[in-house]
């Protein structure tokens, strides 16, 4: 499936941890999340607030880089891609890297 990548981080993605807040507040991490090429940008994700905003507010626990391509493949399959994206040198995780499954999981919360 074709994301847009504009449109899931700055409205589907937060609007998506606010109808799961209560399981989003579960995950104690910050998250940073660069995307490059085509419809890219940056975007700082505090699920314990339920928010997604654009740039770089600090304090990130995990700062996640891959290119708009890539992200398609992660939205369609986060936990599998975030593995294979890692390993393949695709998906660049600078930070607490554990925390890299804690933000595939949101992202399959935030689709429900």
């Amino acid at each position: 499936m074709a994301v847009d990548v504009q449109k899931w981080f700055n409205e589907d993605f937060g609007s998506g941890l606010g109808r799961h807040a209560d399981e989003a507040r579960k995950v104690d991490y910050k998250f940073h999340v660069v995307i490059s090429g085509d419809g890219g940008g940056d975007w700082w994700v505090d699920p314990q607030a339920g928010k997604v905003v654009q740039g770089d507010l600090g304090g990130a626990n995990l700062t996640i880089t891959m290119n708009s391509s890539t992200f398609a493949e992660f939205y369609d399959n986060p936990r599998q891609t975030l593995m294979n994206g890692f390993f393949a040198g695709k998906i660049h995780l600078v930070g607490n890297q554990m925390a890299g499954e804690k933000f595939a999981d949101l992202t399959e919360l935030a689709k429900k």
